[in-house]
């Protein structure tokens, strides 16, 4: 016995299919053509297909009208239902019904016809089957698509990326769609600023005791110098006393704090902050911070001195190397080195104002200091290449001078930075497919979602929805050359004329 369902319904309760039923009427075949008023016979313009009829044919006995409304009330659509027969059961046509039953009546028994029309011209697989896409010999992902219907279908596909991309793209000798751009980069070199060096609040634990000033070899190192957390903390501690005297032609005499570069750096830059300030007249005493090259030679640095013996009056001095090992002052600035501001930006009232910093760099053949706000700028040639591999602070007092209330009270360096410039390194772009990212692509509605969300605008112009034929058809995916793809698969619903 031959079962009918329409929407859901199952007419077969109401009605008994007659002989002469069939579901093999095939397509209805229409081809196109021009006739030709001169030459013999037609030219051939395409193929196409009508929808199909399918009638059938049926015997019902009533008892009463009832049996007859409920099969009208089920026929009554808007729109092409789901129509089923038990003889074809993995196969399914979207109908609607046509005309009327053509019944024959004798007391409530009879016979008709009730004629669908199915309007694509073709029955649909309940099932989909689907194909996974995998490497082929040239690395590229690569499904073969099998299609056992009588139909051309159009395919979904499925993606999840392991790791992001800029495009996503689906090739077959029937089209192609694109999604995305090629040219889209996972990233591009950049440069930034490493802090290789950070000595906070005191902390200078990772600078250890030099035994020669390379900036001038005449500032002969005769103690050791110490720090502490006071004041917000400081590098310059001297003991009460220590030696002045006893080396022929010395300049000043003191300590010496270094710190080893790992890797030595072309271009780098400091920041810091300082403390120099006298509590007597005539106090006299010596601060110099330097940066030195793989020989020891001297590349730049910033010198604060007193040897005013008599009044208030202190230097700082710009320094550069000389292109010999030793070293030339570029720039002399005189102030007073009092507890005020001004005239004294590192003095204890510049320190409580936060306006005791200073800043120095080197770029290239260029070195800038700081000094109350202004920059000063020099050039030297003999610098472009010149790699920095240690940084020496000394403090002390001029040669043959007491030091203890002859000595500078107040000789410090705090929150020192050293940093390496434009250093390159890789900046990821965030790319239009993320890592993790569901892409799903309807070939049937010609759109494409990511994680769910529509994104139409991805689509390039010149994508086609392509449909697969009955037979074997290969498909390959095509994503950016830094993306990875965890799975990707393309699923088909086979349709039969």
């Amino acid at each position: 016995m031959i079962e009918v369902t329409f929407n859901g319904v199952e007419l077969t309760q109401y009605i008994t299919v007659l002989d002469g039923f069939t579901l093999w009427g095939g397509a209805e075949f229409d081809p196109q053509y021009t006739e030709n008023s001169i030459l013999d016979g037609s030219e051939f313009n395409y193929m196409r297909k009508k929808h199909k009829t399918i009638p059938v044919p049926f015997y019902v006995k009533y008892e009463n009208s009832l049996g007859y409304d409920y099969l009208q009330q089920v026929l009554n659509v808007k729109e092409p239902k789901e129509l089923t027969f038990n003889i074809y059961p993995n196969r399914v046509f979207y109908a609607v019904p046509s005309g009327n039953l053509d019944f024959d009546e004798v007391r409530l028994n009879g016979k008709g016809t009730i004629t669908f029309i199915i309007v694509d011209g073709l029955a649909h697989s309940k099932s989909t089957r689907t194909f996974e896409f995998t490497e082929n010999e040239q690395g590229t992902l690569e499904a073969e698509i099998i299609n056992e219907g009588s139909e051309g279908v159009t395919v979904n596909y499925e993606i999840k990326l392991k790791k992001e991309s800029g495009f996503v793209g689906i090739v077959s000798e029937y089209g192609a769609m694109q999604y995305g751009k090629v040219d889209e980069a996972d990233g591009y070199t950049a440069r930034k600023n490493v802090t290789v060096l950070s000595n906070q609040k005191g902390d200078f634990a990772n600078w250890t005791d030099g035994t020669v000033c390379y900036e001038n070899q005449r500032k002969i190192v005769t103690t050791q110098m110490n720090a502490d957390t006071s004041f917000g903390g400081r590098l310059g501690l001297l003991p009460n006393s220590f030696t002045t005297s006893g080396t022929s032609g010395a300049y000043q005499y003191g300590a010496v704090k270094e710190y080893t570069l790992s890797n030595p750096i072309s271009q780098w830059y400091i920041w810091a902050r300082a403390w120099f300030e006298t509590g007597l007249m005539g106090q006299t005493g010596a601060w110099c911070l330097t940066v030195l090259d793989e020989s020891n030679h001297l590349i730049a640095g910033m010198g604060i001195e007193k040897d005013d013996t008599v009044g208030n009056t202190a230097n700082v001095r710009f320094l550069m190397g000389d292109g010999s090992g030793g070293s030339r002052t570029v720039k002399t600035i005189s102030f007073t080195p009092s507890y005020w501001l001004p005239p004294n930006p590192y003095g204890s009232e510049g320190r409580a104002k936060n306006s005791n910093m200073f800043d120095l760099v080197k770029e290239k053949d260029r070195v800038q200091f700081f000094w109350y706000g202004g920059y000063y700028p020099f050039y030297d040639s003999r610098l472009a290449n010149v790699k920095a591999k240690k940084i020496q602070f000394f403090v002390g007092q001029y040669a043959g001078r007491n030091t203890t209330d002859r000595k500078v009270t107040h000789h410090y360096l705090n929150d020192f930075i050293f940093q390496e410039l434009h250093v390159d390194y890789w900046k990821d772009v965030p790319n239009r497919y993320p890592s993790g990212s569901t892409i799903d692509i309807d070939g049937e509605n010609g759109q494409i979602k990511v994680n769910n969300q529509i994104r139409l605008d991805d689509e390039i112009l010149g994508t086609t929805y392509f449909k697969v034929p009955p037979g074997k058809t290969k498909v390959q995916l095509l994503v950016s050359s830094f993306a990875e793809v965890e799975s990707a698969k393309a699923t088909i619903e086979e349709a039969y004329i």
